[in-house]
């Protein structure tokens, strides 16, 4: 699939998540070009397609703050989509965790051989911050039976690497259409909209992971 074709399909996959999600979703213009070169300069690697299509549409959501505390319909199964400086900005807090190899130890790959066995990697670029330390992400140093650009969990209190999509669009489509399956709901509280269960099952565990 060709660039043009990329970005087509993910703003398709977008648009129709959008639609289907209620509420405010809070969105910000596009990036600029300048912005993405600037962040993938920061990270040292270039973003997939996908994820630079989707920040062309729109540089994120706003992320709540005591300063302005608004709740955004949150786009990933109800969290919200960071503007790419606050992807810069979590992605830096991680520094150095790498090399703590003590705290390998229990990390884990679902499926197995997808993700690397380790607590933090420079290769995982967070999209999404729950405010206490974890992530929905991409993957840009996957294990060998995975694939560059999968969509993982990560963060502090996650040791099991979930692989949730092979690509952000292809989460995307899959969220689209477990909305559509009505695995969605509004929420008791303020924070809205997000993704239902049945038997009390993790929300991530509805997702394919290999699309």
């Amino acid at each position: 699939m060709d660039e043009r074709d990329t970005a087509e399909r993910t703003r398709v996959a977008f648009e129709r998540v959008a639609a289907l999600i209620p509420g405010d979703k809070l969105l910000y213009p596009p990036a600029t070009q300048a912005r993405l070169d600037a962040v993938e300069e920061h990270l040292g690697q270039r973003l997939p397609e996908d994820v630079r299509a989707l920040y062309r549409l729109h540089d994120g959501q706003v992320q709540y703050e005591v300063a302005d505390p608004r709740w955004a319909a949150g786009l990933f199964g109800g969290v919200p989509l960071l503007p790419l400086d606050q992807v810069r900005f979590h992605w830096d807090q991680w520094d150095g965790f790498e090399d703590e190899l003590d705290m390998d130890e229990e990390a884990s790959s679902e499926p197995e051989g997808f993700v690397r066995t380790k607590y933090s990697l420079r290769g995982w670029v967070p999209l999404t911050h729950d405010g206490g330390g974890n992530h929905i992400g991409i993957d840009l140093d996957p294990d060998e039976r995975g694939s560059i650009g999968q969509v993982i969990l990560f963060g502090r209190d996650d040791d099991w690497h979930r692989v949730l999509a092979p690509s952000l669009v292809s989460y995307l489509e899959q969220l689209g259409d477990l909305i559509e399956q009505g695995h969605g709901e509004d929420g008791e509280d303020e924070t809205g909209w997000r993704l239902l269960t049945p038997n009390g099952m993790v929300p991530h565990t509805l997702f394919r992971p290999e699309g």
